[in-house]
């Protein structure tokens, strides 16, 4: 095999000039006294003889390839993937949080409107953010019953609002009400119509995800008995907001469609961006579900639940 010493010298004159000084094709080649298809050929023998070497250090703690299989395979607009083993989901509430809090960081918009929805997750978002851009925050939805104060969606849509410098939009009230006549009543009464006459504007929503197959929701937690068992039967096994969702992604009717202070699925629908966080092995099948049914838009996750949604079934 030829050592072409010359070659290997003129590679690595071209590759310095390219990849160290910032310069031309053209320019290396009016220096050199040589063609631009020489330099490229001369760039791509630095590059086969391991002259120059190419490191792509990708985020510490994401797995990018994972991330771009998951966006491809369900049509997502973005994935982001914590690295790492399968977890359960209690061990990565605050690592999601945090990843949730630095993509809402960097990608909302100043003058947006944000919704909000409940639970540990975003609980452990907004502990975790620094500065929003200056956006207004609304509640998706009353308050389900059972929740602690720092899952409670009016706490979280002040701590929002706290790190954006925007207006908040609370919803003070339950998630539902038995009696017809009360939940209309409700809807008039002047702080909770003006949060839900937002809703139809909102453009982007963050999102936990529930599991109804393990029992891993709020909602599910907190809905009454008789309602728990008749979605059960309807084969309900995850929920997104206010929305019940299939095995195979499709809404399932619920006492919310008509008793609930929330948001519907057709304004859920509607809204542009919806980012789904959620992870942990008791979720893989909610998220698949979501994701069939493209509840969302953006999906935040980890590798252990990647990995089995991108999985040949």
């Amino acid at each position: 095999m030829p050592r072409r010493p010359l070659q290997k010298l003129q590679a690595s004159l071209v590759a310095r000039r390219f990849y160290l000084e910032q310069k031309t094709k053209s320019q290396i080649a009016d220096e050199l006294g040589i063609s631009r298809f020489k330099v490229a050929r001369l760039l791509d023998t630095a590059l086969a003889d391991g002259i120059v070497k190419i490191e792509i250090n990708d985020q510490g703690d994401m797995n990018i390839e994972l991330a771009e299989k998951l966006r491809q395979r369900y049509g997502l607009k973005a994935a982001l993937v914590l690295d790492g083993p399968d977890l359960h989901a209690n061990e990565l509430f605050e690592s999601l949080g945090l990843l949730a809090a630095d993509f809402l960081e960097e990608s909302l918009v100043d003058g947006q409107l944000l919704g909000i929805s409940w639970g540990r997750t975003l609980s452990a978002t907004a502990k975790a953010l620094g500065r929003l851009p200056r956006v207004d925050v609304v509640q998706a939805g009353g308050s389900p019953a059972g929740l602690d104060l720092s899952q409670n969606p009016t706490e979280l849509v002040h701590r929002f609002a706290r790190a954006s410098g925007g207006a908040a939009y609370p919803l003070f009230g339950p998630m539902w009400v038995d009696d017809p006549d009360l939940i209309a009543r409700l809807r008039n009464e002047t702080s909770i119509a003006n949060a839900m006459s937002r809703y139809d504007k909102i453009d982007v929503l963050a999102v936990g995800i529930g599991s109804w197959r393990p029992a891993e929701s709020c909602l599910c937690s907190g809905f009454p008995e008789d309602w728990r068992r008749d979605a059960l039967k309807k084969n309900v096994c995850a929920d997104v907001c206010a929305t019940l969702i299939d095995e195979v992604g499709a809404s399932v009717p619920s006492p919310l469609d008509q008793t609930g202070l929330c948001l519907s699925t057709e304004q859920l629908r509607r809204i542009p961006e919806r980012i789904g966080i959620g992870g942990g092995q008791e979720k893989v099948d909610a998220i698949r579900a979501t994701l069939r049914g493209q509840w969302i838009t953006t999906l935040i996750t980890d590798a252990g639940v990647a990995r089995k949604l991108i999985a040949k079934n």
